[in-house]
């Protein structure tokens, strides 16, 4: 169940209000959403999701959406965003939660309106971007290019200091390839790797939203990540996955006398049903060596 919306947001939450709307709006990108280090993990679909809430603002004032405190708001609807993105409602409300979980979004749960005789829309508030004079830029290989401070404020000798430090990079030299084998880590330092590595599968294995690495939803590899000690029992059971994909693709194929492919990143209904299909797989997994039953193949009962 999810926690209930606070009724207020913190004291840092950046509201935009009526006198500084107009002077905010654009549709261009803001560096900061790419760059930023705050930001960094937002997915791409959530960076432009907030792009498109902000460009509501405009709407807003056109409204009148400006509450007593003099905050604009906008209302934005699970429904809209499914629409706008093509996307499904889980994946909408994601988005949200991701931009929430920023403090960029906070969602205002209003009460039940006796003249309309229904339950109001949540009002949603943007916040505006938290731009540092830390947030550079390094284009180029190896931020060859100056580095450029987002902020309009700032230390001068911070920025100078900041790109001295940069421009060391030209300069290193290394002295020695590294060697990333096994053999050079103590069985503490591989333990602790495969740990990191199989806890943080679900980021770096599936990149939230667009560009996947791997196109199976994060509920799949964070299922995984519960029932394998290495990454490359990881790999071997995302193996598992795609050989049973070809293996559907093969049957279908069959059946029908024309070649199919399955493509996972489209099919979000597939994907849940495999993470589903893990977890029956596991728990009955589980139940059968508590009982001592045989399993001669994981793999193939898999």
């Amino acid at each position: 169940m999810r926690n209930p919306k606070k009724e207020t947001p913190n004291e840092y939450f950046a509201f935009y209000d009526k006198d500084n709307v107009y002077g905010a709006l654009f549709f261009q990108f803001p560096k900061v959403l790419l760059y930023g280090e705050k930001y960094r993990k937002l997915s791409a679909t959530a960076k432009l999701s907030y792009m498109v809430l902000k460009d509501r603002l405009e709407y807003s004032l056109r409204n009148n959406w400006v509450d007593s405190e003099g905050h604009v708001y906008f209302i934005f609807t699970n429904e809209e965003l499914m629409d706008l993105f093509n996307c499904s409602k889980g994946k909408a409300i994601k988005v949200k939660t991701e931009l929430e979980s920023l403090g960029l979004l906070f969602q205002k749960q209003m009460v039940f309106n006796p003249d309309t005789g229904k339950n109001e829309p949540n009002r949603l508030y943007l916040s505006q971007l938290d731009v540092k004079a830390t947030d550079v830029y390094l284009r180029g290989q190896y931020g060859k290019e100056t580095a450029q401070s987002l902020a309009t404020s700032g230390s001068s000798k911070s920025g100078l200091n900041l790109e001295k430090e940069l421009s060391s990079l030209d300069t290193f030299k290394d002295t020695e390839k590294p060697d990333f084998s096994s053999s050079n880590y103590s069985p503490a330092q591989r333990q602790k790797q495969n740990e990191d590595l199989i806890k943080n599968a679900p980021e770096y294995l599936v990149e939230q939203g667009q560009g996947a690495e791997i196109p199976l939803e994060a509920d799949t590899i964070r299922l995984l990540s519960l029932w394998v000690n290495t990454p490359k029992q990881m790999h071997d059971y995302i193996g598992i996955i795609f050989n049973a994909k070809k293996r559907a693709q093969e049957n279908i194929q069959r059946q029908t006398g024309k070649p199919v492919t399955i493509i996972l990143d489209d099919e979000e209904e597939l994907q849940h049903a495999i993470t589903d299909a893990l977890r029956r797989a596991f728990n009955s997994l589980r139940k059968k060596y508590n009982k001592h039953e045989k399993v001669d193949s994981i793999d193939n009962y898999l």
